[in-house]
């Protein structure tokens, strides 16, 4: 998550490639919404946040989304509706990208006290909203999975993200983006480590459901393990991916993982996430074959982070270099 910005500054290089950096999703109604939300127009994304009400997976993409979207625009998120469940979400998860933003994508040994002192009182003013939308729509666990980033940010300590986690995991214990919260939590740079991580990432795989992409979680959980490991080593990151991707031990649940989803693989929002996840870890492992069919699925929207941004600070172009090497067209 700390790269967000770094990521963004490359975009704009990267549109020669004609890639949609931070779009890898399959909801054309949230496509249409964002130009309008961006510019202050939020009627439509609230409504599409409404209209998602028990679809979790589909609610908790728009949320996230929308709440990037809006985030410049927190003071009129505050002037909709109080009592409105979705809009409490809407405003709660805005604050909190609003945070991140003011924080920056900087180690924290480089963010001066100033900035620290904005991040958490942003932070600060997210957690009421959410709280409230969770209380008012007591089976969505979507306001817990924005509470996770809440809690990271506020370093509210292992404890209460393990509360939050029980929380989410009751209310819905498949939600792709509450896991992806889960496993940043544990990641060693945050509160666990890469032992418990990949832990989390094999007990995942091992409770879905044949067909759901959540079983990315295990590609993503070894992204995070490589990338920090490069960080921490100063070796090259493409040395270091090939050499994790490359372990069989890896290689191999990994094909596991990725047949579990890919067999009778479900309509799922954040499928094309998973294609970059799974097709990345295969394109680094030597499985071309297999790489090549995920990548070819995933078209040309990109993560905005993991996995190309391990390797590169423009991970639009290092995904392009990646079909040219695979010979997507």
């Amino acid at each position: 998550m700390l790269l967000v910005n770094v990521v963004r500054a490359g975009v704009v290089l990267e549109n020669a490639s004609h890639m949609r950096i931070g779009q890898a999703w399959d909801d054309p109604s949230l496509d249409a919404a964002l130009p309008g939300v961006r510019a202050g127009r939020l009627d439509q994304g609230l409504e599409l946040i409404r209209a998602a009400r028990g679809d979790n997976e589909l609610r908790a993409l728009r949320v996230q989304e929308l709440a990037l979207a809006a985030r410049s625009h927190t003071d009129a998120l505050a002037r909709l509706p109080e009592n409105d469940p979705d809009a409490l979400l809407w405003l709660g998860a805005a604050r909190v990208k609003h945070a991140w933003d003011i924080r920056g994508a900087s180690l924290a040994r480089y963010v001066d006290d100033d900035r620290f002192t904005r991040f958490h009182e942003a932070l600060e003013a997210a957690e009421p909203p959410l709280r409230r939308a969770a209380e008012a729509l007591p089976e969505d666990p979507v306001p817990w999975a924005q509470l996770q980033w809440h809690a990271v940010g506020s370093q509210a300590g292992r404890p209460a993200l393990d509360r939050i986690w029980r929380e989410l995991h009751t209310r819905d214990p498949a939600l792709y983006a509450g896991h992806h919260g889960r496993a940043q939590a544990l990641c060693a740079k945050w509160y666990g480590s890469d032992d418990e991580l990949l832990a989390f990432a094999h007990d995942t795989v091992e409770a879905s459901r044949p067909g759901d992409p959540v079983t990315a979680i295990l590609p993503l959980a070894h992204f995070e393990i490589a990338w920090q490991e490069a960080d921490y080593s100063g070796h090259d990151n493409e040395e270091t991916l090939r050499a994790r991707f490359r372990r069989p031990d890896v290689s191999g649940e990994l094909i596991e993982a990725a047949d579990k989803w890919r067999v009778g693989s479900l309509p799922h929002p954040f499928a094309p996430e998973a294609m970059h996840l799974f097709g990345a870890a295969f394109s680094y492992s030597g499985h071309h074959s297999r790489a090549q069919t995920l990548l070819t699925g995933a078209g040309r929207r990109v993560p905005e982070i993991l996995p190309w941004a391990a390797a590169s600070i423009t991970p639009g172009r290092r995904y392009a270099r990646a079909r040219r090497e695979l010979g997507i067209t």
